[in-house]
């Protein structure tokens, strides 16, 4: 179970117990929240299993408000595990993310983890992946062929897509959903894995599509049917979770030295929350439905 704490005079959910293995609780940990910060619903992809599909960027977004809150979480006393910033996709507008990330060293932040989330696919994004602050990023890369890329965006990609030039490797993480028709069987998931390593990235996670729409519940994908450790060199190394919201499983490929890590996740419950609330420029909520607005 996690706990409880006010801000805002209202209670949120925190996270203050770990996952172990093959069940649902763990041993403590100091109690945290994920704040995700979502700068747009805009994206220049197309995809038919994102939640977003349909949605016009966002016209206005508080900053100042951001700032406010993050503010009030650290003055209770609750460690801010990680600020993501999310969308849509961030680089349709750069200047509020930079924005924030300067108000952010302004406002002394340096000790929160500061995460991106992107897929990759513009010029803008590229530049965004290269500033010093972040501490991690994100990228949401569904395959290893171009044509199939385009296939699921469903737009053009262009030469300069996945150049990861001028970018710290060491913080980048590749998300790759899985679905029926794409990355969905076990020769599949290999050569996505030998992509990931011929671009120098290190960290690769295959995640099982949420029910959110028809087209997610006709395209599921099971991680049981990737078979991981009947590559060779991939080596199953823990299980953490196997409880009612969420699946996950790691596992270490090696190819010629090159060490990639893998994580398989599927949340189960797309309104699961725990730990984490969402920031839209306008209110901060506790999950990611449209209720339980907070502030």
């Amino acid at each position: 179970m996690g706990s409880k704490a006010l801000i805002f005079g209202k209670y949120i959910e925190l996270k203050s117990v770990g996952c172990n293995h093959d069940d649902v609780s763990g041993g403590p940990i100091p109690a945290s929240v994920n704040l995700f910060v979502k700068i747009t619903n805009g994206c220049n992809a197309h995809c038919r299993f994102c939640s977003n599909a349909g949605h016009k960027s966002a016209i206005y977004f508080n900053a100042d408000k951001l700032i406010e809150v993050v503010k009030e979480i650290e003055s209770n006393h609750i460690l801010i595990n990680r600020i993501n910033i999310t969308g849509g996709e961030p680089s349709m507008v750069p200047d509020i993310v930079i924005d924030l990330l300067d108000r952010f060293s302004a406002n002394s932040f340096n000790d929160i983890h500061i995460h991106l989330n992107t897929n990759g696919l513009l010029p803008a994004s590229q530049q965004l992946m290269k500033h010093h602050r972040w501490d991690s990023i994100s990228v949401s890369l569904h395959h290893y062929d171009r044509n199939k890329l385009e296939e699921i965006y469903q737009t053009k990609l262009t030469d300069n897509t996945l150049n990861f030039d001028g970018i710290d490797m060491n913080i980048i993480n590749v998300s790759c959903n899985l679905i029926k028709g794409y990355i969905d069987k076990t020769r599949e998931a290999h050569k996505m894995m030998d992509f990931c390593i011929d671009k120098g990235i290190t960290r690769l996670g295959f995640v099982g599509l949420m029910p959110s729409n028809q087209y997610c519940k006709d395209r599921f994908v099971s991680l049981d049917e990737l078979n991981l450790t009947t590559i060779p060199r991939c080596y199953f190394t823990e299980s953490k979770n196997r409880g009612k919201n969420c699946r996950c499983s790691n596992y270490l490929y090696n190819k010629d030295l090159k060490i990639l890590e893998i994580y398989m996740r599927h949340y189960i419950n797309a309104m699961y929350c725990e730990s984490s609330l969402l920031y839209d420029g306008e209110y901060l909520r506790q999950g990611f439905n449209d209720n339980n607005i907070i502030y």
